[in-house]
């Protein structure tokens, strides 16, 4: 029951952080099943304003683990003054990033996205 448990928690964590922390994340349980969380957005006839900000001692940390019984797998991304849209289309908007500055900033596993527009 433990390790069902354990199994149950890591699911969770993985899927609700694809949200909460701008991460996305897979897990494969072999004989039960896999699972994926992200987050996406559709932006239309917007503007999107980053403008003016500081930011300093950032830090994006991913990794994966292993085991026997199930496997997770943390892809650690900071957006650092940024805007990222991730699995959308992108019409009739603006998007501004002027005037920022960042220092610090690393990625160790994972990946920093510095006074940037991504659109995936």
């Amino acid at each position: 029951m433990n390790k069902f448990a354990a199994i149950l928690g890591a699911i969770a964590l993985t899927l609700s952080a694809g949200s909460a922390l701008a991460q996305s994340g897979d897990v494969n349980i072999p004989g039960i099943g896999k699972a994926k969380g992200s987050a996406g957005s559709t932006i239309k006839n917007s503007t999107i304003n980053v403008i003016g900000n500081k930011s300093g001692s950032v830090l994006a940390i991913g990794g994966e683990v292993d085991a026997k019984i199930a496997g997770a797998r943390m892809s650690g991304v900071a957006n650092v003054n940024s805007v990222n849209i991730t699995g959308s289309t992108v019409e009739g908007s603006g998007i501004n990033v002027m005037n920022n500055e960042s220092s610090d900033v690393k990625a160790i596993g994972g990946l920093a996205n510095v006074n940037s527009v991504n659109i995936n």
